[in-house]
């Protein structure tokens, strides 16, 4: 009878955890992940686009707000206040607004941010690949996500339309 005993304890003891298990599943709750916002205002997209694009190959000047030069943040912020949208001033700040989203639901218009050493940097998306931005070095030019310098920096992508 001791062997009975113990082999009813043991399946009391596994039907009372799975009970718990059941029970305390039952009481979670699962989020949905909130939906992607969906890429709004076409027309100001191109709008955005095409005034980042006619902007390219002026120079770089730390602090500059543009026409004539513009730092990563100027840039962006001039490009935005053109099709009537107002961003703030520092790449930290513009970084907090909007919306994250995913690469993989970038779309023209949406911004960049980069870490690189101690600062953050901001450029505008063409498209899923390409960017437009104002560096250092090259003053506003596009470049590549994949390209070998931003492919070693971690990507990040906002949206704020």
């Amino acid at each position: 009878m001791s062997g009975r005993n113990a082999v009813r304890q043991y399946f009391t003891k596994v039907i009372t955890v799975l009970v718990l298990v059941l029970l305390a599943s039952g009481c979670a709750t699962f989020r949905k992940k909130p939906p992607v916002p969906v890429p709004s205002k076409p027309a100001v997209r191109e709008k955005i686009i095409k005034t980042a694009l006619s902007l390219k190959g002026r120079p770089y000047k730390k602090t500059a707000k543009g026409p004539d030069a513009f730092d990563c943040s100027g840039f962006v912020q001039y490009v935005y206040k053109k099709v009537k949208i107002s961003l703030p001033p520092s790449t930290r700040e513009q970084n907090q607004i909007g919306e994250k989203i995913a690469l993989k639901d970038v779309s023209p218009g949406d911004l960049v941010f980069f870490r690189t050493i101690k600062v953050f940097h901001v450029g505008i998306m063409l498209n899923k690949k390409e960017f437009i931005h104002s560096s250092t070095t090259k003053g506003v030019t596009i470049d590549r996500l994949d390209d070998a310098y931003w492919k070693k920096k971690k990507a990040y992508f906002r949206r704020v339309l």
